[in-house]
């Protein structure tokens, strides 16, 4: 089931005593159980635990989930990765599941959407999932229009073609990086393209993406200029070389795995447009040049941090080593 379905439900007072949502974007996560909770509590004080298998014994999960309170009539409770609970009170799971407690509500999360257990396909038969994946393309571009629209303003579609580019790798990414810039627009309601690029941190954020764009597509001229030019915006080499390791990594794997790519679970500090080109711009490289290029940042990971170093002149002479 879509996020927005189940949410659909919860505005037509439909709650179920039971909610699987699978998928690790922190942010769907955290939307859906505050429309639960405020449509489930209503104006009484809310009442909601959370439980982690991993700071609990499954025996205590149990015990809260079960427990009936004379003073509370309702409670939210929210089980994180319940695969992870072990022997009798993971069966005693399914068996609550089966039959809750009528003024309970548990949400469970999985946060592995291609986790496998007999459990988790016990607990899928009982009942739909609710996808808290982070979305697509053209769904994570609805939802950037949905974070403008909800401070007060309205946007060129190019914004949010720019804003989807450069944090598009999950939501929670996506509406911090819409707050700061309409915190900067000010009372103006409509924001356009140009204000974007004029948007300092953003215009050093998108250069810092079109060099490794152009390193991985082997485009020395405007790897050199756009080097150039992060260098003279007082960016430092020591702040790229988190994304370009992650970058290189990324080409080194996809390369051993015959060209494929599987996205990681979790932030990762390279926007999705350079993401889906991983395969395309491994195949431009041998393997030996992508251990080469990891190395070399390394060496200048430690210079940076040991010695003087200039940084101009490190960004200039990595790039000839990648590619020129």
């Amino acid at each position: 089931m879509k996020i927005n379905d189940a949410i659909n439900d919860l505005k037509a007072g439909n709650i179920s005593p039971v909610y699987f949502l699978k998928g690790n974007d922190q942010f769907l996560q955290s939307f859906f159980i505050e429309k639960l909770s405020k449509t489930f509590f209503g104006h009484e004080k809310e009442d909601k635990t959370l439980m982690l298998p991993d700071d609990m014994k499954g025996k205590e999960i149990m015990v809260r989930l079960t427990m009936r309170d004379l003073f509370a009539s309702k409670k939210l409770f929210v089980l994180r990765n319940p695969q992870q609970m072990k022997g009798k009170p993971i069966e005693d799971l399914i068996q609550y599941c089966k039959s809750p407690i009528d003024s309970h509500v548990l949400v469970m999360i999985n946060d592995d959407w291609m986790a496998k257990s007999k459990y988790l396909t016990q607990i899928e038969k009982l009942m739909d999932f609710i996808g808290a994946q982070t979305p697509y393309s053209q769904d994570i571009k609805k939802w950037a229009n949905y974070f403008f629209k909800k401070r007060g303003k309205s946007v060129h579609p190019g914004v949010v073609n720019v804003m989807v580019e450069m944090a598009g790798d999950s939501l929670s990414h996506l509406n911090n990086e819409i707050e700061k810039v309409c915190l900067w627009a000010g009372d103006r309601q409509k924001i356009e393209t140009n204000d974007i690029e004029m948007f300092s941190g953003w215009k050093r954020e998108r250069q810092r993406w079109e060099i490794l764009q152009a390193l991985g597509g082997k485009d020395y001229d405007k790897a050199i200029a756009l080097g150039k030019s992060i260098i003279t915006s007082n960016d430092t080499m020591i702040s790229l070389i988190y994304p370009l390791t992650t970058m290189f990594q990324e080409m080194l794997f996809a390369k051993m795995k015959n060209g494929t790519f599987t996205e990681p679970h979790g932030y990762m500090p390279i926007p999705p447009s350079v993401k889906k080109r991983i395969p395309q711009f491994a195949r431009g490289f041998s393997k030996e040049k992508l251990e080469s290029a990891l190395n070399e940042l390394c060496k200048i990971d430690k210079r940076q941090k040991t010695a003087f170093s200039h940084d101009e002149t490190e960004l200039i002479q990595f790039i000839g080593h990648v590619i020129g």
